[in-house]
């Protein structure tokens, strides 16, 4: 048996990742976890109240770990002198808009 960890850049609604969980399974690996660049802590549905990244952890009983989070990310664009202040609203705007 091989331990696999899957890596990913997002979670958008989970899809890629469980299909590479099910490869992963066929072929006799053991997907131990994943690993994402970036959890934006986005709505999985309107029907789920947890985020995708929430739901992959659940539905397939395996760590997710991500580099940054969107709220990392928020906090460094208001501590960070290179951006502008409308890069740090729309990603505020977008978490309002899409997050759990």
């Amino acid at each position: 048996l091989f331990r696999s960890l899957i890596v990913d850049d997002v979670i958008t609604a989970g899809t890629a990742i469980r299909e590479s969980f099910d490869m992963l399974k066929k072929i006799n690996a053991v997907p131990v976890g994943v690993s994402i660049a970036l959890d934006r802590a986005e709505k999985r549905s309107l029907d789920d109240p947890v985020s995708a990244v929430q739901a992959v952890a659940r539905d397939l009983e395996i760590p997710v770990i991500s580099i940054v989070s969107l709220p990392q990310l928020q906090s460094f664009l208001r501590k960070s002198p290179d951006y502008e202040d409308e890069v740090l609203a729309s990603v505020s705007d977008y978490r309002k808009q899409y997050g759990v």
